[in-house]
C-alpha cells in the first residue's frame, strides 16, 4: 500500500504530532492553522484556483516525514501502541492520547523530519476536483499526510489534540477501507481521510464514521450490508 496509507505509519505520526511542543508544533504547523482560520476570520481566502468559491469544499493537505523509519519495527508500531493501551478494551483510545506518558514508550519515540508545504483540493460539488500540489522537502515518500475539509480551528479547544484525533480517524478508515474491523480502540467518530469521507457519504456500504454527530450501528459494514440483503 502506499506509505501513507499504512496504519503503522499514520500510528507513528500521531505519536510524534501528540509529542511536539507547543513551539515546535507551530512551526509545522501554523500555516495551516492561519489557512483554515482564513475561513471564518474575514480574512482573504488565498485559493490557487481562479473557479473556487472559499465555500466550496476545500481540503487542506500537509505530508508528515518521520524518523526513525515507522515500518522497522518487530513487533509493528501499532501492534506495540495496542499492547501499551490500559484503557478500557471497550472504549475509544482517542480520548486517553493526552493522559499518554511519552518516557514509557521505549522505542516508540518519533520525531518529524520534514513536512512538505499545504496542498489544495477543491471539489466544487458538481463532479469537478481539482488539487493544486505544493512542495516536498525529501525525495522519498511522506509517512502520513493531514487532510482536514477547511473548519474553523477556533471551534476546538486546542489544534494539536485535533490533528492527533484526526490521525486517529485516519486509522480507522485504513482498516475500513481493507475491508478490515477497526481496532476497538479506534472504534470511534470524527474526520478522518478524504477518501473515507467519499466513501462513507456517497456508498451505502458504509455510515457516516466521518460524522461526531451519526448514530453508528456496525463497524462491520459489508456484513450489515448482506445482512440487509439476505433480509431482503
Amino acid at each position: 500500500m502506499p506509505p501513507r496509507k499504512n496504519p503503522d505509519r499514520l500510528m507513528a505520526a500521531l505519536l510524534a504530532v501528540a509529542d511536539l511542543s507547543p513551539t515546535a508544533f507551530e512551526e509545522y504547523f501554523g500555516d495551516l492553522e492561519t489557512r483554515l482560520q482564513a475561513h471564518y476570520d474575514d480574512s482573504e481566502v488565498d485559493l490557487p484556483f481562479p473557479d473556487a468559491d472559499p465555500d466550496d469544499a476545500i481540503v487542506y493537505q500537509q505530508d508528515l516525514s518521520l524518523q526513525p523509519n515507522p515500518v522497522e519495527f518487530d513487533p509493528p508500531v501499532l501492534e506495540q501502541f495496542m499492547a501499551r493501551f490500559e484503557g478500557d478494551p471497550d472504549s475509544p483510545a482517542i480520548g486517553a492520547l493526552d493522559e499518554l506518558q511519552f518516557e514509557e514508550m521505549d522505542v516508540l519515540n518519533f520525531e518529524i523530519e520534514a513536512v512538505s508545504g499545504i496542498h489544495v483540493l477543491h471539489n466544487d460539488g458538481q463532479g469537478t476536483q481539482q488539487v493544486a500540489e505544493s512542495e516536498q522537502p525529501l525525495e522519498r515518500e511522506p509517512d502520513a499526510r493531514i487532510e482536514l475539509l477547511a473548519f474553523d480551528p477556533a471551534s476546538v479547544d486546542s489544534f494539536q489534540h485535533y490533528l492527533v484525533s484526526h490521525l486517529a480517524y485516519q486509522i480507522r478508515d485504513r482498516f475500513l477501507l481493507m475491508g478490515v474491523k477497526p481496532p476497538v480502540p479506534f472504534r470511534a467518530q470524527g474526520w478522518g481521510t478524504y477518501e473515507g469521507f467519499q466513501c462513507q457519504r456517497f456508498c451505502d456500504l458504509y455510515e457516516n464514521y466521518w460524522s461526531s454527530d451519526a448514530e453508528i450501528t456496525s463497524w462491520k459494514p459489508w456484513e450489515r450490508t448482506h445482512d440487509s440483503l439476505q433480509g431482503e
